[in-house]
């Protein structure tokens, strides 16, 4: 793993093996056109930013050992983040003969498992509707965690930009309840 700034990553070109799987990051070459358009990017995170060449990009690839699936991730995902920063901390546990801080080896390959599945493996309707009430749970679990998170400057700037756009909203209305009044009057 490197390590930058005290922050722990995977290293380029060497494949990591996670269970079945492996996990390579590694920089693919890219158009002028690709790179104008990821760089100008708002989701890229900073100091991806940074290491962006001319003409590569940084992906993390993770396959199955048998060579059969495999997922590549952008540098401007979330889930290239969360491989390349967590992960090495699990390896780093592992090593150590510690429990991780955040997720093991065994969840990211539970993780890699679950999406080998998810792409191919055809569900039906009941498969589809049960993911549909996790996926809801789950967005629902992360909301909760984040509005517990938020500071109060956030939450304070947050109930602005509602009142701003309620009174907003309520000026329209004003308008069209105008625009209504003067439109039956005329008739």
């Amino acid at each position: 793993m490197e390590e930058k700034n005290e922050i722990l990553v995977l290293p380029f070109g060497r494949k990591i093996q996670v269970g079945n799987y492996t996990v390579l990051k590694y920089t693919k070459t890219l158009t002028k056109q690709q790179m104008k358009s990821i760089r100008e990017d708002k989701d890229i995170h900073p100091e991806v930013k940074r290491q962006l060449t001319r003409n590569g990009l940084p992906y993390i690839k993770v396959e199955a050992i048998s060579q059969i699936w495999s997922v590549e991730f952008c540098c401007n995902t979330g889930v290239y983040l969360h491989i390349d920063r967590v992960l090495p901390l699990a390896l780093l546990a592992d090593q150590e003969k510690r429990e991780p801080e955040y997720e093991s080896i065994a969840d990211f390959a539970h993780l890699f498992s679950m999406w080998m599945t998810d792409t191919t493996v055809q569900g039906d309707s009941t498969y589809y509707a049960d993911k549909g009430k996790a996926l809801k749970g789950l967005i629902e679990r992360q909301t909760a965690l984040r509005k517990k998170a938020e500071t109060p400057e956030e939450k304070a700037e947050d109930d602005k930009i509602l009142e701003e756009v309620k009174a907003a909203e309520e000026a329209k209305a004003a308008i069209v309840d105008m625009k209504k009044g003067g439109t039956d009057e005329g008739n």
